[in-house]
């Protein structure tokens, strides 16, 4: 009787102890972080300027410790200013100081997964965003500007790491890359390119 007691709690204890790792966190978490985005391609030749105004906020939800699934949106604002040139226009040369903009806002859907558990140290990810970005882009020639404002498909693979302060904390470092991927074409830009570096915190919500 008394080894099957033993038996009973061990099992129990067992039992008891996956729960716990199951639930280190709560499965709801909120990410903010802040984005300094390369331009590439003909994205580099409109604006070769690295972006260092952005940010990016995410809402995920883990399904069972590794694999979740969320929302994502952010902004980035791409700006490069030239001297005074005279430029090809359809009526003739045009003599101006020429500014160059694009803003995007991209809205996706997100599938994470981490590699390793939620009770590790460091916790490695790789996640896909798929969804649309709102390009708007103004290029102005002194006073007058040429504008383009449209919703484009845009997708995303990233890796990245999360690094918990505490075992069981519900705060944690995030730091993550990004590949941006747009077909939009307007004028100068042929595709729309990116890598993005994102670094912020991470907090799971209960």
């Amino acid at each position: 009787m008394k080894k099957i007691i033993n038996w009973i709690l061990i099992f129990a204890g067992c039992f008891a102890a996956q729960t716990v790792s199951a639930q280190v966190r709560p499965p709801l978490s909120v990410d903010i972080n802040y984005s300094i985005t390369q331009p590439l391609g003909s994205l580099k030749d409109y604006t070769d300027k690295t972006s260092f105004r952005g940010w990016s906020a995410g809402l995920q939800y883990s399904l069972n410790g590794q694999l979740s699934v969320g929302l994502r949106s952010g902004f980035q604002d791409f700006y490069q200013r030239l001297p005074r040139a005279v430029y090809p226009d359809k009526t003739g040369d045009v003599s101006a100081v020429q500014s160059r903009t694009l803003q995007v806002i991209p809205i996706q859907a997100t599938v994470s997964y981490a590699f390793t558990k939620p009770e590790s140290a460091v916790i490695p990810y790789a996640t896909l965003g798929v969804g649309t970005a709102n390009m708007n882009y103004e290029k102005y020639w002194g006073e007058f500007v040429e504008k383009n404002n449209t919703w484009q498909f845009l997708v995303s693979p990233e890796i990245g790491v999360n690094v918990p302060f505490g075992k069981a904390s519900p705060v944690m470092f995030n730091a993550n890359v990004r590949y941006n991927y747009a077909p939009y074409k307007y004028a100068d830009i042929t595709n729309f390119n990116t890598v993005q570096g994102n670094i912020g915190v991470k907090f799971h919500l209960n």
